[in-house]
């Protein structure tokens, strides 16, 4: 065989081969992909049963009347996932909520309809997100972000400072998994 002819024969195998590599990277398939492993962040695993809406009515079964505000904003799917671990030995609770809004423009227009829900937001400046709120009291905190065509809320049940950065630690998480 000529050496020409030899490696025209091996560019399919070699690009089979690059393409294998490359899926050791995989794409967000779903918001499901979005939601933290148990010890992701060390420490903290699912405490609950998740849930996952692809369509109005389960999205309806899963968050009850929460759901007209992400129907408005063009809703596609979401997911949320409930977290125990612990923040200075006090057992604590995070809950995770993902939406696919479809479009940048309606998760920008939906995270502004919901900072005006929160009683006293505060800007949190994050290379992770395109704009985040955190809401502070003395019993839970909340920080609502989005990023392209995702809304990302996260709730905690503590008000420490120790609290908050672990709740900076999930939104992280989050936003580094969103394209």
């Amino acid at each position: 065989m000529r050496p020409a002819a030899f490696l025209l024969l091996m560019i399919p195998l070699l690009c089979t081969d690059c393409s294998k590599k490359n899926s050791t990277n995989p794409e967000i398939q779903s918001v499901e992909d979005l939601l933290l492993r148990d010890n992701e962040i060390s420490g903290w695993r699912r405490s609950a049963a998740g849930w996952v809406a692809n369509n109005n009515q389960e999205l309806f079964q899963s968050i009850d009347g929460a759901a007209p505000p992400y129907i408005q904003h063009g809703f596609v799917e979401g997911a949320g996932q409930e977290y125990s671990g612990s923040v200075l030995q006090d057992t604590t609770t995070i809950i995770l909520w993902i939406f696919n809004v479809d479009e940048a423009s309606k998760a920008e227009a939906l995270f502004n309809e919901m900072v005006v829900l929160l009683a006293s937001p505060e800007t949190w400046q994050t290379d992770f997100f395109q704009q985040a709120q955190i809401n502070r009291s003395s019993e839970a905190q909340k920080i609502i972000a989005y990023k392209s065509k995702y809304y990302v809320s996260i709730d905690i049940t503590s008000g420490m400072n120790e609290a908050l950065e672990v709740l900076r630690m999930f939104a992280g998480n989050v936003g580094s998994k969103i394209p």
